[in-house]
């Protein structure tokens, strides 16, 4: 038996589910739900004795966006009980939420990431000279929460993202092309897709333009005119220095000057059928129940071995 944990307390709780429906549709699959208050409920029912019922599942395949789902701590939580599941292990999660952790890891491994500078406090933000146009981003969240583009006076932006997080990223704002690439482990081979390029119809990709049935949004998939070799080979070498494994998606942009940037690594990528990280590989002949048992196959193998780490094969 399959089962698929959905749901959870953060602020990303109905993108988890609008992933998880996608996959009920494809898989007989035991449901385990988190309302936003964190009871759990399995198959609709309430209980406290989720462990059993989780044990009692071949493979979990965890879709909790956000806090307490792709941060390491649900990963943590079902290594602790010999649970095997789908994706990056406790380390990777952990890392690639935070975003600021990310950029340095990756800037100490030469990979050029965003420019950026971290605040701790909005005293700390407010004494220091922003240059605008920039992004005002809090440093642990997903599907665009808590990411604002500032024209002009960040002070409003600030004190948004620091009503949510205690440590937020000012980013320079880059006026290029925004491009991603979807990661895929199948025993020692690494799926890279080609790269693929969003056009958003505002210049900015706000949840809105990535969830609404109003969203104006162009995808290229691939991408045209764009040095796909290269930009495959940074995908890749972003995965083995955060370790992530399993699947991931890698977003990047490249400037003017043709110089590829990687912005954020997502370890739990949006898994509706229409969402970015299926779309991508479909163009390289990965259709969605593919991935699936692709996915599946791979949670098992990491638990075989062991290997809280689950380090890519690259």
């Amino acid at each position: 038996m399959i089962g698929v944990i959905y749901g959870g307390e953060s602020l990303e709780h109905e993108v988890s589910v609008m992933s998880a429906e996608d996959v009920f549709t494809t898989l007989d699959v035991r449901k385990f739900y988190i309302d936003k208050a964190g009871a759990w409920f399995v198959d609709g029912i309430e209980t406290k004795e989720v462990v059993s019922y989780l044990k009692a599942c071949s493979v979990i395949f965890p879709l909790v966006h956000g806090s307490y789902g792709e941060d390491g701590t649900l990963q943590g939580f079902l290594e602790m009980n010999g649970i095997a599941y789908v994706g990056c292990g406790v380390a990777a999660s952990s890392i690639c939420m935070d975003k600021d952790v990310t950029k340095r890891m990756l800037e100490s491994h030469g990979i050029v990431t965003t420019p950026f500078k971290t605040y701790y406090s909005l005293d700390e933000a407010l004494n220091d000279k922003i240059t605008t146009p920039c992004i005002v981003k809090v440093s642990s969240m997903g599907s665009t929460f808590g990411v604002y583009k500032v024209e002009d006076d960040p002070l409003s932006a600030l004190k948004k993202a620091f009503a949510l997080s205690s440590k937020v990223l000012v980013e320079e704002f880059i006026d290029g092309r925004e491009i991603w690439c979807s990661v895929l482990q199948d025993g020692e081979e690494l799926i890279i897709s080609p790269p693929c390029e969003i056009v958003s119809s505002g210049g900015f990709f706000t949840y809105e333009e990535k969830y609404t049935k109003e969203s104006k949004t162009i995808y290229h998939v691939p991408a045209e005119n764009v040095n796909a070799e290269e930009i495959k080979e940074i995908a890749k070498k972003t995965c083995k220095v955060l370790g992530c494994s399993g699947f991931a998606r890698v977003d990047m942009f490249i400037t003017k000057e043709n110089k590829v940037l990687v912005n954020e690594v997502n370890t739990l990528p949006g898994f509706r059928k229409a969402s970015l990280y299926p779309k991508a590989l479909k163009a390289c002949g990965y259709c969605y129940e593919t991935i699936i048992s692709i996915l599946l196959k791979e949670a098992l193998r990491a638990k075989e071995k062991k290997d809280v780490y689950r380090t890519c094969l690259i």
